[in-house]
């Protein structure tokens, strides 16, 4: 029997979309979005965080006020209610995520087990 595993993550892809989590997710978004001030600083915080992770993959070293840009953005916008309400329900996603990938993992989790006994 072939299985096309792919065709099974599409199906998942869309029903993730129809989950509480995801929707809880993007009402928070939307409600972020709707705050235009707090949306542009979190735009702002994801650019300044994205340029800084990109830097330091290339082995580049941030400088001490690329660092203290980001944490002052960082300090920000965790001040604000809007984003704090969408870490939460990322949170939630997340662990729902990290449950989808314990199930999907099992096959390799207990081959790896047979080492052990």
């Amino acid at each position: 029997m072939v299985v096309n595993i792919y065709d099974t993550a599409n199906e998942l892809e869309q029903q993730m979309s129809q989950t509480q989590e995801f929707q809880a997710l993007k009402q928070a978004f939307d409600a972020l979005k709707a705050d235009q001030a707090t949306f542009d600083l979190f735009k702002k915080f994801q650019q300044s965080q994205a340029q800084a992770q990109q830097k330091q993959m290339k082995g580049e070293k941030l400088s001490d006020d690329e660092i203290k840009n980001v944490q002052d953005l960082a300090k920000q916008v965790s001040q604000k209610d809007a984003v704090r309400a969408l870490m939460d329900k990322e949170k939630q996603v997340d662990n729902m995520l990290q449950q989808l990938n314990d199930t999907i993992t099992k096959p390799i989790q207990d081959l790896y087990k047979q080492a052990l006994q």
